[in-house]
């Protein structure tokens, strides 16, 4: 694994730096070091992102969904970017993306993004209709902070469904700090909520029709709580465009990646074997 800096944007690659790359776009608040489990057996250059804001990427003056999408397709463009993967918000922005793609682009894999808009985020707990200050709170008042390095490695494991592996242990040491204390995430709540705003008030159903490129929706069953208004939500994206092709992994939750890495990335390459 290589680090550089493409277009203001810290990004880690691994593999043939001839090959064709795939550019990995993180969900909320992740860096590129997410993606660090499975970019290395995919089927070209993977290219993982700091977004703007996170990580080591600045962030942007304005936090607006064209402006990041934009500079993801910026990043496809100088990486030679045959495809690109999202998860969760960054599966928003690479939806974005296909719908414009740059020159070589040829499938995007949208990992759990979900589709929601703001009135459904709400159904599921998340107060996207209440205002930005209220958004700032909720988010800070959800912020994890640990009292070790040991039960953060720990805890996001749990959290995820997933394993202690290095790769998990090295994007927990990637993501967060110690501070008075603590083992906590430092990025600003007010960044994380003008990135929610910014993403999710762009309708899904103006995104799906104009999609370019083929596209494999990946859609994580769990939790069951939340299972029926997020399926509603899949379903109707996934309905708006011939280019949608839908798979449901019924057991996964939301960060599959760390979850069961091994056949993330065979599903992933599968698929990309047949469109690129």
């Amino acid at each position: 694994m290589v680090e550089c800096l493409v277009d203001r944007l810290a990004c880690r690659e691994w593999g043939d730096r001839a090959a064709p790359g795939i550019v990995l776009w993180p969900g909320l608040g992740a860096t590129g070091a997410y993606f660090a489990s499975i970019a290395e057996a995919l089927p070209g250059r993977g290219v993982a992102v700091d977004p703007p804001g996170f990580g080591r990427s600045p962030p942007l003056d304005a936090c607006t969904y064209s402006g990041l999408v934009d500079l993801a397709a910026a990043v496809v463009g100088a990486c030679g970017g045959r495809a690109m993967v999202g998860h969760s918000l960054g599966a928003h922005i690479a939806a974005g993306v296909a719908c414009d793609p740059p020159r070589g682009l040829s499938a995007v894999v949208l990992i759990d993004g979900g589709f929601m808009d703001l009135e459904r985020l709400a159904e599921v707990g998340m107060p996207a209709t209440s205002g930005r200050a209220a958004l700032i709170s909720w988010l800070d008042a959800n912020t994890p902070r640990f009292p070790s390095w040991d039960a953060a490695i720990s805890g996001l494991a749990a959290m995820s469904a997933g394993q202690r592996t290095p790769a998990l242990e090295a994007y927990v040491r990637d993501l967060l700090v110690e501070v008075d204390g603590e083992i906590r995430d430092l990025t600003p709540a007010a960044r994380m909520a003008d990135l929610i705003l910014a993403v999710m008030r762009q309708d899904p159903r103006t995104v799906g029709p104009n999609l370019r490129v083929p596209t494999l929706l990946i859609a994580c069953g769990k939790p069951d709580e939340h299972r029926a208004t997020r399926e509603q939500a899949w379903r109707s994206f996934a309905e708006t465009s011939p280019l949608i092709e839908l798979h449901v992994f019924d057991d996964w939750g939301h960060n599959p990646v760390l979850q069961d890495p091994a056949t993330v990335t065979s599903v992933i390459s599968g698929w990309l074997a047949q469109h690129l």
